[in-house]
């Protein structure tokens, strides 16, 4: 109802201009109303033909030839009847034939062609709005379905890995392996309930880091040579959750892979100008069974993707496969 009143609002404001558009020219307004009132359907029925059956059975379906085909010859039509229009009126009116000057039935086309093409265009127009609204919706639907699988791809990853370090204590019977299991509770309370919003402040993100080391040290023990600095870094900025852990967590599954060698881990965090700064380097194990960092491990691939999804063209990623070290480095835009 509200759109079928817009429509006859429309169309009466349209009648409206018409009338006194002609009224200084007539010499009966009465006679002019009905002329202008008379005429709408030549403007009306096009325009409800093109914009309302054929832009979606035609244009949206990719059918465009046919639908420049059907244009044509609607205008063809409307050609047509524009020419007899007057005659048929006055025959309706008062029984006489009456034609209308060619200059003023041309002036007439014309105007009706004008306004046919500016509604048509209108109704295209806010179709292709809708479209285009609506495929921004999927795509950001889709947008957070990826990211939703891919943050809960971390979950599953993070608990593998670290169940894998509390059996290697129980199988020890390491005194530590009670202290790991409250570590661990507390990470996945952190996890689970904290990290279920869009961004975090980086202190909630650092200090899910440190628990984690925590955590990693009751495991690898004095073997472990940590540097852990913090600089310039503002830690009321506002970041993904569970972004950075990781890549830490990545260079404590690779780096401490052997169970003799020490592990040495570097990790560096600045914000400067709104730009956040990440680096962490980890040693390889001498051993060197398959010692490298897997770079097409789950870790790694799921920060790549989510780092294209959250920040498309503000990060930058790289990745150094050294001799005796593995360096992973980012640089990321806030």
């Amino acid at each position: 109802m509200k759109r079928l009143a817009i429509h006859l609002a429309l169309w009466a404001l349209y009648a409206a201009v018409e009338f006194l558009a002609n009224l200084p020219h007539s010499v009966d307004a009465e006679d002019l109303l009905r002329q202008t009132l008379f005429f709408i359907p030549v403007v009306a029925l096009p325009f409800y033909l093109v914009a309302y059956y054929l832009v979606p059975t035609l244009l949206w379906q990719g059918k465009k030839t046919w639908f420049w085909i059907c244009c044509l010859l609607i205008l063809v039509v409307v050609l047509f009847v524009r020419l007899h229009w007057t005659s048929w009126y006055w025959t309706l009116m008062s029984g006489k034939t009456m034609t209308a000057p060619l200059s003023k039935v041309t002036k007439n086309l014309i105007r009706d062609y004008a306004v046919i093409g500016f509604a048509v265009a209108l109704k295209i127009i806010r179709d292709w709005d809708k479209k285009d609204r609506l495929t921004n919706q999927l795509k950001t639907e889709k947008r957070d379905a990826e990211l939703q699988f891919l943050r809960a791809q971390i979950h599953p990853h993070f608990l593998f890995n670290t169940l894998n370090n509390l059996y290697g204590l129980a199988l020890s019977q390491s005194p530590n392996t009670p202290d790991s299991i409250l570590r661990l509770s507390g990470l996945l309370d952190f996890i689970l309930y904290e990290c279920n919003t869009e961004r975090i402040p980086l202190e909630k993100e650092v200090r899910l880091i440190l628990d984690y080391i925590e955590l990693e040290k009751l495991r690898i023990g004095n073997r472990l040579q940590l540097q852990f600095d913090v600089k310039d870094a503002d830690q009321t900025a506002l970041i993904a959750p569970l972004l950075l852990l990781p890549l830490v967590e990545n260079a404590f599954k690779h780096g401490a892979r052997a169970s003799n060698d020490t592990v040495f881990i570097k990790i560096n965090l600045r914000v400067q100008e709104q730009t956040l700064y990440f680096q962490v380097e980890n040693s390889k194990p001498e051993t060197r069974e398959k010692a490298g960092n897997g770079s097409k491990g789950i870790g790694l691939l799921n920060i790549e993707k989510r780092l294209k999804l959250l920040y498309s063209g503000r990060y930058f990623l790289q990745k150094f496969n050294m001799d005796n070290a593995f360096l992973v480095s980012l640089k990321l835009r806030l």
